[in-house]
């Protein structure tokens, strides 16, 4: 089978695909690359691909929908995205037309609910303010009083794999999880976790820390606005590591400027954010870059574990990694 690398030349298609993973996919397939050193445009695509029954693609690659590759009778039917929502690169008639996709979301999930479980510690024990503090050569008495995780009321908004995995961390901690989602959770598996589903309003009122995981798509956009902000306790602890533009940032600004809220933002309305912006400026405000998930170490590993997975799609077994069009349709979508 005829695969094509649509990742540009350069560190990121250096750092998921490494000497491991292209070594598998050469032995498997006959691989062609992007050698230039951006991403194809759409027509680029539709153009350069139309030929290949199995694309590699990653952060940036162009909509396939619109690039025509996933139409009825497309010779596309192989999808490795080492990304981890589709959302952006296909829509369901993709799943009408044969077409089968695999991507690292799952791993991606674990790392970023890692770093969601990090983001919330450091913003209870405020650790960046204790370190920067420490640097003052008298400093040793913090007048702030750091809070611990043991016992918390967490809510949780969206229940994917993030989320998922993020609940599976907290059960050492015995916290007391209320979620949210547009879709009925199994009782069975919110035992396990210690969570009850309830609605938006409630998470939001009855936790001291709230974490945001909602997949970004025309419903979720702004859904945590003004109104749902004046809802969370004082002193409540906002920690967002799926998009910004589900939280209305205006509003956020708002209730951070007056004291109300604090809050440990990895994502925003635009990135990356303005150097005007007041967010920076904010003391009850850890800002960072995007990072929440995979880590960079992960990345080489996403790699080999879906050129794999591609070896295991060519003999016809299970696949590890495979994007059903459920999971897919509720994968964000930026529009």
């Amino acid at each position: 089978m005829k695969l094509y690398i649509t990742i540009p030349k350069g560190e990121l298609r250096d750092s998921f695909l490494d000497n491991a993973a292209m070594k598998t996919l050469e032995a498997n397939f006959e691989v062609e690359r992007n050698e230039s050193d951006r991403n194809l445009t759409e027509g680029e695509l539709a153009v350069k691909t139309r030929d290949f029954d199995v694309l590699v693609t990653g952060w940036g690659t162009a909509n396939l929908k619109k690039a025509g590759l996933t139409d009825k009778g497309a010779k596309l039917k192989f999808l490795i995205h080492t990304g981890g929502s589709v959302g952006d690169l296909i829509d369901s008639t993709a799943y009408d037309n044969g077409l089968t996709v695999i991507s690292g979301n799952s791993i991606y999930a674990r790392s970023t609910a890692e770093g969601a479980l990090a983001y919330i510690l450091t913003g209870l024990r405020q650790i960046p303010h204790e370190v920067v503090s420490m640097k003052e050569p008298t400093y040793w008495d913090s007048p702030r009083k750091s809070e611990g995780l043991f016992g918390r009321d967490i809510g949780i908004i969206g229940v994917g794999a993030v989320a998922r995995s993020l609940m599976e961390f907290l059960k050492p901690f015995g916290a007391n999880i209320r979620v949210c989602d547009s879709y009925e959770i199994d009782k069975d598996y919110l035992v396990s976790v210690n969570a009850v589903q309830t609605s938006l309003e409630e998470v939001l009122r009855k936790s001291t820390v709230v974490s945001v995981h909602a997949a970004l798509n025309e419903n979720t956009r702004g859904m945590i606005g003004e109104r749902e902000l004046s809802l969370m306790r004082d002193g409540a602890l906002l920690v967002n590591t799926s998009r910004g533009p589900i939280i209305d940032e205006s509003a956020l600004i708002g209730e951070l400027s007056a004291g109300r809220l604090r809050a440990v933002l990895d994502v925003f309305q635009h990135e990356p954010l303005s150097p005007d912006s007041p967010l920076r400026r904010m003391d009850n405000v850890y800002l960072i870059p995007h990072k929440a998930g995979p880590t960079f170490d992960l990345r080489g590993y996403i790699g080999r574990c879906l050129s794999e997975d591609a070896v295991r799609y060519l003999k016809g077994d299970a696949l590890k990694y495979e994007i059903d069009r459920f999971s897919a349709e509720r994968m964000t979508r930026h529009g």
